[in-house]
This record gives C-alpha cells, structure tokens and sequence, in this order.
C-alpha cells in the first residue's frame, strides 16, 4: 500500500510552534534575535538612553567652553572631542533603534551647568556623569536580557567597555587634578597631555 507520511520530528514540530508564539505575540516588533520581540520597558529604557548621551554631549560642551575661557586648551578640546564622541554615540541607538523599527521620539534637553569654581568642580560632575550613564546602561542591559533580546545585549556591549574605561580615566585624572596644590604646574602639564591626546583621536 502507500507509504504512510513521516511523522514530523521534534524538531520541526518544536519550530513551527515557536514561530506560532510569535506571530501571534502582541509585541509591535518581531526580529530574529529577540525572543518574543521588546518589553515596553525595554524600548522606554532605550528611548532614555537616547537623551542620556545628548545629555552627556551637552554638559561635555559646556565644559569645553568653561575651559576655553579660562584658556586651559587642551581641558577645552578634550571635552569637545568627548561632546562630539557621546553625541556620535546617541546617534548609534538611533541607527540601531531604525533598523530593529524600535520607535523613538526625542526628548528634551535640559541646559548643562555652566557655574563651576575651579577646574576640579568640573571634573567631578563629568564623573558623576559617566557613573550615571553606566548605570543607565546597566538598566537597558537588564530589562534586555529579561526579555531576551540579543540584539540589544550584543549592541550594548562596547559602551560597557567604553564606560569602564571612561571612569577609570576620569578617575585618574581627578586624582592629578587634586594633587595640584602638592604639585604646582601639574595641571598645566595635564592640560598639555590631554590637549595633545585629543588631537591624535
């Protein structure tokens, strides 16, 4: 007689359900590395993280105008090339936010602090920044990895390691400026390094 048809393996039967979970899943946005598509708190987070680097970019700005006026120039083109480098940085989310039709929709940006007393002031709030941006996007990390969505955890991974650095160096360079009074001409030699190393990035 005919032969009788092969039941489906495991396997397929196992894909094809997945697939049903899918396309019936309510998630606006469907990719092939995300699970069950983003959580509304995931694309909240992400949204946020948006205005955080424009918010970085700014206060980046503004201190390289402080320093500029003070005539520490090489304090000054540092911080504009960091203003430039997180402004390219929220440009990043918004390309990948484009190609995974994740939907953005850009937020006010508050005016930076402008009133510091000495350059030290200055490097502090940078720090404080830089420790506020890791944890926001140590927030995006979790609410990606509780949805699972690959994607955005492999997106993510270069700015935790850029944030490391960050404030290892941040750090490091509050420790020299403190040192100053220890130290006379020190910050001057400081201002020369830095200007020097943002020209070569």
């Amino acid at each position: 007689g005919p032969a009788r048809p092969s039941a489906p393996s495991r396997t397929t039967t196992a894909a094809a359900r997945q697939i049903h979970m899918v396309s019936s899943s309510p998630s606006t946005t469907t990719t092939p590395f995300s699970v069950g598509g983003p959580s509304t708190e995931l694309l909240d987070l992400f949204n946020s993280q948006v205005t955080s680097e424009f918010v970085a970019s700014q206060l980046y700005l503004s201190a390289s105008i402080w320093f500029d006026q003070r005539d520490w120039e090489g304090f000054a083109s540092y911080m504009l090339a960091e203003s430039a480098e997180e402004r390219g940085h929220a440009l990043q989310f918004v390309e990948f936010a484009n190609k995974r039709n994740i939907p953005l929709k850009l937020e006010a940006i508050p005016a930076p602090n402008a009133e510091w007393e000495n350059p030290e002031d200055v490097w502090v709030d940078i720090l404080k920044l830089e420790e506020g941006n890791t944890r926001n996007l140590l927030r995006v990390a979790e609410a990606a990895n509780q949805c699972q969505d690959y994607a955005v955890l492999a997106f993510l991974n270069p700015f935790h390691m850029e944030q490391v650095d960050s404030e290892a160096k941040i750090s490091s360079i509050i420790a020299k400026v403190t040192d100053e009074n220890k130290t006379p001409g020190l910050l001057r030699q400081l201002d020369h390094e830095l200007g020097v190393e943002s020209t070569k990035g």
